[in-house]
């Protein structure tokens, strides 16, 4: 008889390094993001004649790109600028959900390297508000298409990244 055989397994309950570098992805984007909103909050208010010049510096880049015929791309920036537009009255409030947002991303990462399955969980309830709490301050249609789209499949591959993972975060071998 094999001398292995008569061994328990032994399983590790080190995390699975896949899992660890998305963790980590997880952990650098989320903590970065809420220096930067928690930055923004305290030391950055827009100023009328700020944003005066921003519209008329797009407004520029929009006749430039109209004259190269790129009329998608304009649209889509039109579209951009209405949206910032609308939700500079919101400032404060949109950092603010904004910061709650991300530090439910951050827990979600912890739970996960905890092998808790609500980390997972939470995981999906961060990507899916990071997307949709712009709709809190704006209507829908102010959202430009491409935008939500491209969030949407960067959050799907990384909760399928995650999904990977499972067996590890839930203590199956």
């Amino acid at each position: 008889m094999d001398s292995q055989e008569n061994k328990p397994h032994v399983f590790s309950t080190k995390p699975p390094k896949g899992l660890m570098v998305l963790l980590i992805l997880t952990w650098i984007n989320t903590l970065f993001s809420i220096l930067s909103t928690l930055f923004t909050l305290i030391f950055v208010r827009p100023k009328t004649e700020d944003l005066a010049k921003d519209k008329v510096e797009m407004a520029k880049s929009i006749v430039e790109l109209k004259k190269l015929g790129l009329d998608s791309v304009v649209n889509l920036l039109e579209r951009i600028q209405a949206m910032t537009e609308a939700l500079q009255p919101f400032f404060i409030e949109l950092n603010l959900v904004n910061l709650l947002v991300l530090m439910v991303g951050a827990v979600s990462a912890l739970l996960m390297y905890r092998r808790n399955i609500l980390g997972f969980h939470l995981y999906i309830v961060y990507n899916l508000a990071s997307v949709g709490s712009i709709y809190l301050f704006v209507s829908p249609s102010m959202v430009p298409t491409v935008i939500v789209v491209t969030n949407l499949i960067l959050s799907f591959v990384f909760v399928l990244l995650y999904a990977r993972h499972l067996f590890w975060i839930r203590g199956e071998y």
